[in-house]
């Protein structure tokens, strides 16, 4: 056989692989989306049973953030604080607590992850939406905010918006911010701090675990509702001790009568502070 048919021969092979490989992929993918389906359609039904329909903008599958141990740290610290200040000068108070101070404004920040931040004059905030403008201003320092709390004082000039931690809300850890028209005058409340130490993947329940557990609360605590609007991960923030907190997933499930929340690790209900 010359070299020539041979080559020939290999390809013809190499290529029935590579269809065989692409049919038990396409086979894997086709089978992990019907069970997907049918394990949504079985959380529409049980939820259905109990009087509660699920909206259209509910996604109902979802995987379960890692619990993470979230550290202070004290570079990161000041490159946040130059995001939102400028060129500053920086003087530890004691006890954790650290004045910045710049002709933008100042800040101090607590080993508990609390801030309080004054803005010399107010800071312009450019855009006509308040919400987007914010989250603009603190983006820029590396600093990710959620709109997830209702905040009816907008147009009074006040805002509550919650710190993240990659991508998810940390639900006790909010920003009461204070404007007048275009001017950012003041921001007080909790951020997460800034590095991590260690994560947990397998700290908490899925989506579909906490649905079902979802249902048994909400008939064992007298919860009602008709309607699940929306699903979301994000994190409480518990501070274990100065400059240290660990963040635990917790869901919270938006109903058409208020927003219900349920730890991830425990399987407990939570009224989450810092309202």
């Amino acid at each position: 056989m010359n070299a020539k048919k041979l080559e020939q021969i290999i390809i013809v092979i190499l290529l029935l692989v590579n269809l065989f490989l692409l049919g038990v992929v396409y086979s894997a993918g086709a089978q992990d989306r019907r069970s997907r389906r049918e394990t949504e359609a079985s959380l529409t039904a049980l939820l259905a049973e109990n009087g509660v329909e699920v909206g259209p903008g509910a996604v109902l599958l979802q995987d379960c953030p890692p619990e993470c141990t979230v550290v202070r740290d004290m570079d990161r610290e000041a490159e946040r604080m130059r995001g939102l200040l400028g060129d500053l000068s920086a003087e530890d108070q004691g006890g954790s607590i650290w004045f910045y101070r710049s002709e933008q404004g100042q800040a101090v920040m607590r080993g508990t992850g609390e801030l309080d931040l004054l803005m010399t004059g107010g800071n312009v905030l450019r855009g006509s939406d308040a919400k987007e403008a914010v989250t603009r201003f603190f983006s820029r320092a590396g600093v990710q905010l959620a709109d997830v709390i209702a905040s009816p004082d907008e147009e009074d000039g006040h805002l509550e918006l919650c710190g993240c931690w990659n991508g998810h809300p940390v639900y006790n850890a909010v920003l009461g911010i204070d404007f007048s028209g275009e001017r950012l005058y003041m921001v007080s409340g909790t951020m997460p701090f800034n590095v991590e130490r260690s994560r947990d993947e397998n700290a908490g329940m899925d989506s579909v675990s906490v649905l079902v557990r979802f249902v048994e609360l909400a008939r064992s605590e007298g919860f009602i509702c008709s309607r699940i609007d929306a699903l979301e991960a994000g994190y409480l923030m518990n501070v274990t001790t100065s400059g240290e907190s660990t963040l635990t997933p917790v869901w919270r499930i938006a109903t058409d009568t208020g927003d219900f929340y349920i730890n991830a690790a425990t399987g407990r209900s939570e009224s989450p502070g810092g309202r």
